[in-house]
């Protein structure tokens, strides 16, 4: 057998569809009716029958005509698409839990990119650098204005006008902490400066996420400090949003830029203010130390020494969030005596839980005078060592300065402090 339309042209079996599709209802043909003897069921059967063809033919005009088109298998036939596995959404328990986590907050912190490496880091764990203008010399110095936020309201609040100095922090002026500022600090925060670049539209100041690691900064602050006679090498750090004509900063104002070649140590000296600030907040808050699911816990240390902090670990009674916590070490000034370099660990396993806390060597990570200064100031630090487990964002501040100062320094060999 062949098929009847085999040889027909698809434009032509395409026009036959449409017409027998778009064809309206014909009438009914009227039968011929003869005279018979009928009974009454041939009656029923043909009404019947008249009935299920008006029916039928009612049914076919209702349904539209893309109805009636032959569909493809695909539509027809389509495979039910596989659901996306969602993740669950956290309860408000464990939010709270987090929110009191400081390595959780940090590293939930939103993704930035470096502007020197090019890596996207939490923005908690990347500095915040910022042009800063200096009256006298009328320079565009690139610093971390993140570290100096209070320096900065305080010569805004002066106005470029005023011939006195900016003081470097007005709240460590009348707390304990004043004296804590080195010499490069000293002469960083001599002149006036001033935010320099600002947003036309929110009116804040633009700022650069660069990765604060020592090794990396001394890289590059040879290079940046250089003079050209053209443009500095430090505007090659500027985005293009920021230059002109879109940008705030000018033509003229670019060549001023500077890359100050004592960055490092201004680096390192507003990173251990700023770490003195927020551990000097949270021990004038809490100052009672060994208080059941406390702030501080005193740990007695047999000695000076790793097995001797695994010891001292060891005594603590467990309390809530214990894995939050970080182990702060006084050096060797302490009541127990020993050399700083016998505890060399980096983090150390809790007993009680199983898991890591970091250690911070405050010995190694800030100055003589700013330990001296810190335990002069609060009884807690008294103690060879500590305990911190933040309550709240002050204490989450000051663990999130610890982390970053330790990140900064990381294997680094200062010189004499």
């Amino acid at each position: 057998m062949e098929c009847i339309n085999a040889r027909v042209s698809f434009s032509q079996w395409r026009l036959r569809a449409f017409r027998q599709l778009l064809v309206t209802s014909q009438p009914l043909t009227t039968q011929v009716v003869k005279r018979s003897i009928s009974t009454s069921q041939q009656i029923l059967q043909s009404n019947e029958a008249a009935s299920k063809e008006q029916t039928d033919t009612s049914r076919l005009d209702s349904v539209p005509p893309s109805q009636r088109l032959p569909q493809s298998p695909l539509i027809a036939y389509s495979r039910p698409r596989a659901e996306k596995n969602r993740k669950r959404r956290p309860t408000s328990e464990e939010t709270s839990e987090l929110s009191k986590n400081p390595w959780a907050s940090a590293l939930a912190s939103p993704i930035r990119m470096c502007s020197i490496t090019g890596a996207r880091l939490p923005s908690d764990l990347l500095g915040t650098w910022g042009l800063v203008r200096q009256p006298e010399t009328d320079m565009l110095c690139m610093m971390p204005v993140g570290l100096m936020q209070d320096s900065l309201q305080s010569s805004e609040s002066q106005g470029p006008s005023s011939n006195k100095p900016a003081p470097a922090n007005e709240d460590l002026s009348q707390s304990p902490e004043a004296g804590l500022q080195d010499k490069a600090m000293d002469e960083a925060f001599a002149g006036e400066f001033l935010p320099a670049a600002r947003n036309k539209h929110t009116g804040r100041q633009l700022v650069l996420r660069i990765t604060e690691l020592l090794p990396l900064i001394r890289c590059i602050t040879e290079p940046l400090s250089k003079k050209s006679a053209k443009k500095p090498p430090v505007a090659r750090l500027l985005p293009f949003r920021w230059k002109h004509p879109q940008g705030p900063v000018t033509t003229s104002e670019e060549k001023k830029l500077l890359w100050l070649g004592n960055t490092p140590e201004i680096l390192l000296q507003g990173m251990r203010r700023d770490v003195c600030k927020k551990l000097g907040a949270a021990l004038a808050k809490y100052k009672r130390v060994g208080t059941p699911n406390g702030v501080w816990k005193a740990l007695d240390l047999p000695e000076y020494s790793d097995a001797g902090l695994a010891d001292g670990l060891g005594q603590l009674e467990m309390f809530d969030r214990i894995q939050s916590g970080g182990v702060l070490l006084l050096g060797s000034d302490s009541p127990v005596g020993g050399s700083q370099a016998n505890i060399s660990l980096d983090s150390v396993t809790l007993s009680q839980t199983g898991s890591n806390v970091p250690v911070f060597d405050l010995s190694a990570l800030l100055s003589v005078s700013d330990l001296h200064a810190l335990r002069e100031a609060h009884e807690q630090f008294k103690h060879s060592a500590l305990f911190f487990r933040p309550d709240d964002k002050m204490g989450i501040d000051a663990m999130v300065s610890l982390w970053k100062i330790k990140r900064l320094l990381g294997d680094t060999d200062l010189p004499g402090q």
